[in-house]
Order: C-alpha cells, then structure tokens, then sequence
C-alpha cells in the first residue's frame, strides 16, 4: 500500500451557484440545466480547468482538474473534500472512474500509471510504468470495470490501445489495438461498459465510437467528422445510460461544444448544448457522468464548471 504524501483536504469555504429542484419546480432554465457549480479559482469548491468526472456508489461526484486536484462533491454540488496527486510537474491526470466498491481510479496521464484512492483521497496501489509493452502504459486516459471487477485502461500516444487487468491490478492482455475496422484506434478517451458487458470507446482523434466485446472483437461503430446528428468532433468522453434511464450512449464532444444521444444501434435520438458561457451553453466540455436518478453531470472545462441537466 502506498502513502500519498500530498493528500491534502481543502476546508476554504465555496462559492457554488445551485439551485437543483425538486421534481415539481422549474428548472433554472428552458434547455434542463437543473444546477450547476464550480467557478474558476484554486479553493475547495472551485476549478482549474476541469477534464474528468465520475461518479461514486454513495452517489458523490468526483471532479479532477488541470492543477492535479481531485475534488469530491454531493450530488447537489456541494464540495466536500479534495486532494491532490502526487505528482504533476510533468502533466496533470485527464480522466478517472469510481469502482462499485467505492474506491477512486485515476489515470495518472502524464506519469504513465493509475492511482487507486479511497473516497477521501489516501492511495491504495497504483500500477503501471511508463512503456510500450506489457504492463506499461503511455498517456493513459481513462479507466472501466467488467462485472468480474477486471480493469480496463485505455492509453493514446505510441499505444493507443486498451489494455486488461485482473482484479488485483495485474496486467493480462492489450484488449484492443492497431487498425478497426479500416482505421487505426487514435487516441481512445473514455470507456464504459454497459449491462450486457459490451465496452464502448469514444475513438477521438477518429471522431467515433466503437463497441467491442470482452473479448476485443468489434460489434459496431458510429460516427464521423461533423456537426449533424449522428457526426461529432473530439469526443472526449461517453457514459453508457442505464436502460432504466432511457438507455443508450451520451457522448461528449470536446470540439463539438455538445452532449449528443445515441440509440446503442447508433441512432442520433438528441443533442445538448452550443458554444458560449451562457447556463445551457459549454466551451470544449470534456466529460459527462449520469447519476442514478437520471440527472446529467457535463465537465464543461473551458467555463470551470459543471453543469447538471435533467434531459
């Protein structure tokens, strides 16, 4: 087990603009925003740029950030704790993934590793060496969980590539890599699984998403450069929606200033957002997270905030 040596709690108190209704009252605006929080700034409660989101089983929100803080918010927005990563002069991490048991996983992107943290930030493990062959990593960016509690890494760079872990966090296979389906996998970025124990990979750089089996073999994909329904630019991230939600995949699309709703055929069913700093608008959001009670959570960076809508 390791020490962090820079877990640090935050108690400064936090500007949070909220304002999350009850079933029955409006919500703060005409497009579903039903909160939002955060504000640009280094106190507890505020952000530096934030990049990733994920949300825990007790139903808190992690949020971490361009200055290498992870912060932990309620479900209401109010921040609670924070820490920060061991190290960041190199780079700062881009995405992390709460375990069903409640521990924290966070892709160490620039370090070449995950750090595994308990709910109030004191590491765990961590695993991975900077490389390009078993066990190694180079810039991973995301993390997900089978049912059998195996760990998925997804990594850009030189690998571009996702790998597969044993519940103990031992290396056991590259899942996915090289070319698919006619183009090579270029920078994966967020990954999920749904119920039926397929994983979903938002393919950036190639602006698609892709679903394989447990096995790597690829059962679909979606999506090309642009700006109509169906098309994206950048997605960053994605969240598999459960079915008792409505179903399906929210895809966030970094360049594309919008949350855009796919069928799991992948069918565009909606889309969310424009470009501006307006409640309802993002600039170059980077993650999204859905609770349990339906609500959306969007990583709207460029604004150092999260908003949270009600579709």
């Amino acid at each position: 087990m390791h020490k962090s040596s820079q877990f640090l709690r935050f108690s400064v108190p936090v500007f949070v603009l909220l304002a999350l209704p009850g079933c029955d009252r409006p919500p703060l605006s005409t497009n579903g925003v039903v909160g939002v929080f955060g504000g640009v700034g280094l106190a507890g409660g505020e952000f530096n740029y934030p990049r990733g989101i994920t949300i825990g089983p007790d139903h808190c929100v992690y949020v971490v950030d361009k200055s290498a803080r992870v912060q932990r918010f309620s479900s209401e927005g109010v921040f609670e704790t924070g820490w920060r990563m061991p190290e960041f002069e190199a780079g700062k991490p881009v995405g992390l993934k709460a375990h069903p048991d409640g521990r924290i996983f966070i892709a160490d992107t620039h370090y070449h590793r995950v750090i595994v943290y308990d709910r109030d930030g004191h590491e765990l493990a961590r695993f991975g060496s900077h490389g390009r062959g078993a066990g190694e990593f180079e810039l991973p960016t995301d993390v997900a969980f089978d049912a059998d509690g195996n760990v998925y890494v997804a990594e850009y760079y030189g690998n571009d590539r996702i790998t597969k872990w044993s519940a103990d966090l031992k290396f056991m296979s590259v899942l996915v890599s090289g070319e698919i389906d006619g183009k090579p996998l270029a920078r994966p970025a967020g990954i999920d699984f749904d119920a039926e124990q397929t994983l979903w990979c938002a393919d950036a750089c190639n602006h698609r998403i892709l679903r394989f089996d447990r096995q790597g073999r690829l059962l679909a994909r979606f999506g090309e450069l642009g700006d109509g329904p169906g098309q994206m630019r950048y997605p960053y991230d994605l969240a598999v929606v459960p079915d008792a939600l409505g179903g399906g995949i929210l895809v966030c699309e970094f360049e594309g200033n919008r949350l855009q709703w796919f069928s799991k055929d992948g069918k565009s069913l909606r889309t969310w957002g424009s470009v501006g700093r307006e409640l309802g608008q993002v600039w170059m959001p980077w993650g999204v997270a859905v609770g349990a009670d339906g609500r959306i959570y969007v990583v709207d960076s460029y604004n150092s905030r999260v908003q949270i809508i009600r579709p």
